[in-house]
């Protein structure tokens, strides 16, 4: 039952990640593995990235994962119970209501209606086979790289950070200085080369140049002021 479920988190933990997002990161980085960084704990690891990469620590981020069996399994049993039971209840009240006064009628159909909405609830949440995860702001970091925030959490499992989610950021203006350190960390630490985001006045500069490029007639106009200045 659903019930059961509180405070349940599975072994093995999926997060949904696009695929163009897992060819761009690491799907994990085991910290513990990193010579001379005596890395054992979460907290270890989270002290060490805080040094080492120009890091945030979020509060109260989501992120979505898969259900597993035994969640598919609780849940499908709830909304069946609930199908089989006290729908068919809630829809005789509900008869015998509107035979009474019309104030109950409405207060029946919206406890029908209630029910039916938490059935379908329950389905649905099982039909598309994820959740929203909270991730502990104790065990997740975000990182600034290849134009992307990279948020990690940490897989109890595993013993590594798992990569949960990543959003492209449109404004690199402070991105940028963030992620130079950020590259050299990963290819210091291990061995990972991620392409360089231009600098906010280089990219203003090829846009700016790309525009001039544009402009209609620029050539007739050089070849007119040229010959004007000869005349003269």
């Amino acid at each position: 039952m659903y019930a059961d479920l509180k405070g349940y988190e599975p072994k093995d933990m999926e997060f949904i990640i696009d695929d163009h997002i897992k060819e761009i990161f690491p799907a994990q980085l085991d910290f513990a593995s990193l010579k001379d960084a005596k890395i054992k704990t979460a907290n270890d690891a989270i002290k060490f990235i805080g040094k080492e990469f120009v890091a945030t620590f979020p509060s109260g981020e989501i992120a979505m994962r898969k259900l597993d069996d035994f969640e598919i399994r609780n849940i499908r049993e709830e909304y069946c119970v609930m199908q089989e039971n006290e729908v068919p209840k809630r829809k005789l009240n509900l008869e015998e209501t509107l035979e009474e006064i019309k104030l109950m009628k409405k207060r029946a159909e919206e406890a029908y209606n209630s029910i039916l909405a938490e059935v379908a609830k329950y389905a649905a949440e099982v039909k598309e086979g994820t959740k929203e995860v909270l991730l502990s702001s104790k065990d997740t970091f975000c990182i600034a790289l290849a134009g992307y925030y990279a948020i990690y959490t940490y897989d109890k499992t595993k013993k590594v950070f798992v990569l949960a989610k990543a959003f492209e950021v449109r404004d690199h203006q402070e991105l940028w200085a963030n992620e130079e350190k950020n590259r050299k960390s990963m290819h210091d630490l291990f061995g990972l080369d991620f392409p360089e985001t231009p600098k906010p006045e280089e990219k203003e500069n090829k846009e700016q140049e790309a525009a001039d490029g544009d402009l209609p007639f620029a050539g007739e106009n050089e070849v007119e002021t040229k010959e004007q200045q000869e005349e003269e």
